[in-house]
């Protein structure tokens, strides 16, 4: 849902082009066709040229952010984008205590995270402890 500035510029282009779209349609039933041409190729022109800026604009923005992608493709693989305190990837381990405190590191991840081999481990910030292999104690 559109709020604050953001709904009141829908609000301001539709209406922009209600008064357009009625401006235009006197023109043409005046007859007057010359002038009609004239302001729609303007108005076209000048649409054009504002969604160009906005669209780069866009692609400006959008490359300036980090592009997170976190994946974990093999059996038993984890993955996580920031940090972990114990991951067991084995099978018949067993751990005992609680899990390692890791310290706090960034609130935001910093881009792609893989783990991609069978029992394997990835973590975009800090990982306490990973037991990957079968049967440890």
């Amino acid at each position: 849902m559109l709020t604050g500035w953001r709904r009141g510029v829908l609000w301001a282009v539709a209406t922009a082009a209600g008064l357009v779209v009625v401006g235009l349609t006197l023109l043409l039933w005046l007859k007057d066709l010359g002038t009609a041409g004239t302001v729609a190729g303007f108005i076209a022109d000048t649409a054009a040229i504002v969604m160009v800026v906005l669209s780069v604009r866009a692609l400006l923005i959008q490359s300036g952010q980090p592009q997170t992608r976190t994946t974990a493709s093999g059996p038993q693989a984890v993955a996580a984008g920031n940090s972990i305190g114990r991951a067991v990837t084995g099978d018949g381990n067993r751990v005992s205590g609680p899990a390692p405190t890791v310290a706090p590191g960034s609130s935001t991840p910093n881009g792609a995270v893989e783990a991609s081999g069978s029992k394997s481990v990835a973590a975009g910030d800090s990982i306490g402890e990973a037991v990957t292999g079968d049967n440890n104690t």
